[in-house]
């Protein structure tokens, strides 16, 4: 699937260095996504990746839980993934990561994020989109707003990253606000 400068498209076996080397070199990315958590061993981090791609070669899902992002030239710059909150099944999150710095800043994230939320209003039950973060991922805050996303909750202090206390936050969109806001999101079409 296509939409401005990005493709989301399954993950393929040439993914799986740039995975290695965004978990054990390339780290910065890591500071913003969900930095309080405990860290993966990069082994242990490859060993699931290799798992998750010999389960997408062998039985591909009708509706993808994670997609990877390439830019306008074809360069693989990172991936989308959904989950639940809470493990409620009705609370449909989104998530994205870019590892590359050289990549941010040129619309990637917000075409990405874009495309991912179109999807799986196309593909599921869901009428209300989430996401969640914390108050230090200015980014991903932004973004968020930047595409249409709106504030809905609020934990205040619960993070604890650095030595200091940052909130949790949660977003969502409606499908209704969203087609509002981008609309042109419909040519892209859903064809993996």
């Amino acid at each position: 699937m296509t939409y401005k400068n990005i493709t989301l498209r399954p993950m393929r076996q040439s993914d799986l260095a740039d995975e290695e080397r965004w978990h054990s070199v390339e780290t910065e990315w890591l500071n913003w996504d969900a930095p309080w958590e405990d860290d993966i061993p990069v082994d242990v981090h490859m060993a699931q990746q290799r798992m998750y791609l010999e389960r997408l070669q062998t039985n591909p899902p009708k509706v993808y839980s994670a997609l990877k992002i390439d830019d306008e030239n074809g360069r693989h710059i990172g991936g989308v993934n959904r989950y639940f909150i809470d493990t409620m099944p009705h609370l449909l999150a989104v998530g994205i990561g870019i590892p590359p710095a050289d990549a941010r800043g040129k619309g990637h994230a917000a075409n990405a994020l874009i495309l991912w939320i179109h999807y799986h209003f196309a593909n599921s039950y869901a009428d209300e989109i989430y996401c969640q973060t914390w108050s230090g991922n200015l980014p991903m805050m932004g973004l968020a707003q930047k595409i249409g996303m709106e504030e809905i909750g609020r934990i205040r202090g619960i993070r604890r990253v650095g030595g200091k206390r940052y909130d949790d936050l949660t977003f969502s969109v409606t499908k209704e606000e969203f087609y509002k806001m981008h609309p042109d999101v419909l040519a892209a079409g859903m064809e993996g």
